[in-house]
């Protein structure tokens, strides 16, 4: 064993014995240096910006976790999905490790908004699961999540909630003693990461500058065992028959390669960075900011599907001997790796004055635009080429209080240029402009909070309807003849829907005790349909399926009910919720059976659908003891979702229980934390079962001795500690990747 991983398990063996002797040892110690600093608290009283009136997240009538400091940073990973994942209610639509997006209680895709500092990514990450967030999480300062319906500020795209990532690339305030920043260099055992994050804010006058940057090197990562999950696909829940056809083509020497665990093609090289300045007195904040982010990254499991009769001029191309023995059975077929090259730039505005006018006790102004383009390689060819182009705008005005309430008016526009290139573009191009008006408003009387929140929203969407010259495919049935061209025999016929979501919402919130309340929250949100769901036709190389859209789709419409028990008082933290969500017109990706140009198709359907769930939060603040400071916490979640015909809804999680350990004394930090996963079977057609999973990862960190105004921290991090063969049922790629096997972290972060 090599003498670093000899180090990390004796350390952290070291750390869990001290917990025996917790019991015994009753005198509070004195010499912690973390102190009540080093928090894991995702519980804690922290404010929420995601609002239009910015409050406590234990104080808002809807579900909100924020993570910041001490927990973020032990949670940071690779992506916004993985980062989020094992937080009560979320989880992670994962595209191997490299690419993740948020799913909160099984809604995910354009349902989930992914927000930077309050403004829509618009990063084209909701049109496929393979399409990543252009967003670190180490360089956000916290993070929010908002569960439920948050369409009255966000729109459309926030029917099931909101992540927000807050990095203040834009200052908002000046940094004590003038300049503050961070940093930090990991690496890692099971992909040979290389890692370097750090960001500065520092000032001068009435002005405050910003400046970040990261990058990251990694290469395929180590899994448990082979990385088909079905690789001979016998199994008696999986019995479609395309899906044998598709698994054919997998033959033993192929296995052989997955099973020496390293999942092939799974490898992420990206950078980025930003910088920002804003002008601050005692009334106005004016600001910009730059951010620059591109990611080079494999999908794993997936291949081009390049036919002979096209492509004889590729003959001598250097990829095609290596696969033309593996593909013997399959001579009308090259197989090649399918990679991605991602780009996003940002640029961001905002002015805010405080009491701009008479009945007004703020104005903010904000503006986005974003140029995001997601490059697909089959081998070393250009398959399909995603663009998107942004302006987003926001204007809000905060009124002075009307008696006991206080709100917010405001108006919203953006127009979204989306357009798809290459042989095999399955969305056609498309121009989405949406407007909107929203008035938020709160109010206390005696031991009650009640919030109230209206949204009319006006979104068009024009395009063109794709046909296809194309065939179904059966098992005794060539390819030979069809797939001339994806886009080859389109007869381009142009489109536009024009849709206006309506939704509203009430909250209350009744403060039993001191420490313990009741929150309610009922709310109708109203989403359009996306361009995709709409207009799609054709082979989407990177999730292995050949998707159809429907263009006479209707808005989906959900009405959503949630209560919400909180004690936060003493030692306990506690958070108890149940909430119901009834969908008209659900929209959802279903397989229809078929094959067509080789994949299988499946086809943007729409009918009613019900989610029902659950979530605990609990937190013990054990105490002081020579031992060190102790806490100790657990969660549960739940959902369940039904389409109206009494099939389940497809990509819905597993039911989890987590729970863990946090510790620190003087100089000394540490936490363990195991989550459990079921099997997930309730399966909609088309899906496998995805195996429950045991996962364990813990943490040792020590402050080093040294630095007044630097805090410099040497950690450790072990995760995935059984070496758990994990599989995310939100994905497409579960069957063909698993998660990142056991690996060992090893890093320095410092902060000043």
């Amino acid at each position: 064993m090599h003498p670093k991983y000899r180090f990390c398990l004796r350390s952290l063996a070291a750390a869990a014995s001290l917990h025996v002797a917790m019991v015994a040892a009753q005198e509070p110690a004195e010499d912690r240096v973390h102190g009540d600093e080093h928090e894991h608290d995702v519980l804690e009283e922290v404010r929420v910006t995601a609002t239009a009136i910015p409050r406590e997240a234990l104080e808002m009538s809807q579900s909100a976790t924020v993570l910041r400091g001490e927990a973020l940073a032990s949670a940071a990973a690779n992506n916004i999905g993985d980062t989020l994942g094992n937080l009560p209610g979320l989880s992670n639509a994962s595209f191997g490790e490299n690419v993740g997006r948020p799913v909160i209680r099984g809604l995910q895709g354009g349902r989930v908004g992914v927000l930077n500092d309050g403004m829509n990514s618009f990063d084209a990450s909701a049109v496929s699961q393979d399409h990543a967030v252009p967003t670190e999480p180490f360089l956000a300062d916290q993070v929010e999540v908002l569960r439920g319906p948050t369409t009255l500020l966000y729109g459309s795209g926030a029917i099931g909630g909101v992540v927000n990532l807050v990095t203040h690339t834009i200052p908002e305030a000046m940094p004590e003693n003038s300049v503050g920043g961070r940093a930090l260099v990991q690496g890692d055992s099971a992909a040979d990461q290389r890692f370097g994050a750090a960001r500065l804010d520092f000032g001068a006058g009435d002005f405050v500058f910003h400046v970040n940057g990261f990058v990251r090197r990694t290469d395929d990562y180590e899994i448990p065992g082979a990385a088909e999950l079905y690789p001979d696909d016998d199994h008696e829940d999986h019995e479609d028959d395309h899906h044998d056809e598709h698994e054919e083509g997998h033959d033993d020497e192929h296995h052989d390669e997955e099973a020496t665990g390293v999942l092939d093609n799974s490898y992420l090289d990206n950078e980025g960075g930003a910088i920002g300045v804003a002008w601050i007195n005692d009334d106005w904040r004016v600001g910009m900011s730059w951010t620059d982010y591109d990611s080079d990254y494999g999908i794993p499991g997936a291949h081009s599907h390049h036919h002979e009769d096209e492509h004889d001029h590729e003959e001598d191309h250097e990829h095609e001997e290596d696969h033309e023995d593996e593909h013997d059975e399959h001579d009308e077929h090259d197989e090649e790796d399918v990679t991605i090259r991602l780009q996003s730039q940002r640029a961001n505005a905002i002015a805010t004055k405080t009491d701009p006018f008479a009945g007004f006790s703020r104005f903010s102004l904000k503006t986005a635009i974003t140029r995001y383009t997601h490059t697909e390689y089959e081998g070393d060819e250009v398959g399909t080429v995603f663009d998107s182009d942004t302006i987003d705008a926001r204007l809000e005005l905060e009124h002075a209080p009307w008696g006991d309430w206080t709100g917010t008016f405001g108006g919203q526009w953006s127009d979204n240029d989306f357009a798809a290139e290459g042989a095999e573009a399955f969305v056609p191009p498309s121009d989405t402009r949406t407007a909107a008006l929203f008035w938020v408003e709160t109010a206390e009387f005696a031991n009650w909070t009640i919030d109230l929140g209206l949204r009319y929203e006006d979104t068009s969407i024009d395009s063109f309807i794709l046909e296809h010259d194309h065939d179904h495919d059966h098992e005794d049935e060539h390819e030979e003849d069809h797939h001339e061209d994806a886009h080859g025999d389109e007869a381009p016929e142009p489109a536009s829907r024009d849709f206006q979501p309506l939704s509203a919402s009430v909250g209350a919130i009744w403060h039993m005790t001191e420490g313990s309340h009741l929150a309610f929250n009922l709310s109708h949100a109203e989403r359009a349909p996306a361009s995709e769901e709409l207009f799609a036709n054709g082979p989407h190389i990177a999730t292995q399926v050949f998707e159809v859209g429907d263009p006479d789709l209707g808005t989906e419409t959900n009405t959503h009910y949630e209560v919400s028990w909180r004690l936060h008082q003493g030692p306990f933290t506690t958070m108890i919720t149940a909430y119901h969500d009834d969908f008209d017109d659900y929209i959802y990706l279903a397989d229809a059976g078929e094959e067509v140009d080789g994949l299988p198709e499946y086809l943007w359907s729409q009918q009613d659908a019900e989610f029902s769930g659950g979530e605990i939060e609990f937190r013990w603040d054990v105490g002081d003891y020579r031992t060190g400071h102790w806490q100790w916490f657990a969660f549960f979640d739940n959902v369940k979702a039904t389409l109206a015909n009494g099939d389940p809804v497809p990509r819905i999680p597993p039911q989890r229980f987590g729970t863990g350990l946090d510790w620190d004394l003087g100089a000394w930090a540490a936490n363990v934390n195991w989550v459990h996963a079921s099997e997930h079977s309730r399966t909609a057609e088309g899906e496998t079962n995805t195996p429950g999973y045991d996962l364990v990862n813990a943490e040792l960190s020590w402050a080093l001795p040294f630095g007044e105004r630097m805090e410099t921290v040497l950690f450790v991090k072990g995760r995935n500690l059984l070496d758990e063969d994990v599989r995310n049922s939100t994905s497409f790629l579960k069957d063909q990747a698993p998660q990142i096997g056991r690996n060992w972290i090893l890093g320095l972060k410092t902060a000043f």
